[in-house]
């Protein structure tokens, strides 16, 4: 049995789990990182904890198999991780050069803000694992993502892929979102609510 449900803080260590087994442009990050845990404190689980934040799980018989998270509001939830997430982790030291890019993007407290905020001030993220795409579930998260963030007041929704990421350029057209900035590594793509 499919369901969407509310993701809580309970479901941080399966949440991490699969940002971590689909951290590498949709493969998995495992090992790719000092510490396995850093990319999940950048990209998923703060959104079980920050303001204005919208965190759903897929869950298939039981066991949280994917998930969408994001936050209606991006600059509070980005003043948010900047002033009291991200100093209270343990990665802002660096470990190795492999991790820089990810620790210099966390300290950034302008990572997640953009000029498109005033049309999408909302911004998500979605993985689901291997076993779970190409059967609607990227849908149904997307959708109910959406109405949650349009509740919210959100007017828009944003959210950011890497270029090599293949398959969510092929995805995230097909459920409502434009291309409205790309640059040599990134995609930013944006919905209306």
């Amino acid at each position: 049995m499919t369901r969407i449900r509310p993701a809580s803080p309970a479901d941080a260590e399966s949440i991490a789990r699969i940002c971590l087994l689909t951290g590498a442009d949709g493969g998995d990050a495992t090992g790719l990182f000092a510490d396995d845990t850093a990319l999940a404190d950048v990209f998923a689980v703060p959104y079980l904890y920050g303001p204005a934040c919208i965190a759903l799980a897929w869950e298939v018989d039981g066991e949280v198999r994917g998930y969408v998270l994001g936050a209606s509001d991006t600059a509070e939830f980005q003043q948010w991780f900047s002033d009291t997430w991200w100093p209270s982790r343990p990665h802002r030291v660096e470990r190795t050069a492999g991790d820089e890019w990810l620790l210099l993007s966390a300290a950034d407290p302008q990572r997640t803000l953009s000029s498109h905020l005033g049309d999408y001030p909302a911004h998500l993220h979605i993985d689901l694992l291997p076993d779970q795409q190409g059967r609607g579930a990227g849908r149904q998260l997307i959708e109910a993502f959406c109405a949650a963030a349009a509740d919210a007041g959100a007017a828009g929704v944003h959210l950011v892929a890497s270029s090599a990421n293949l398959g969510a350029a092929a995805f995230y057209p097909r459920v409502g979102f434009s291309a409205i900035d790309t640059t040599a590594t990134t995609t930013t793509y944006a919905r209306r609510l």
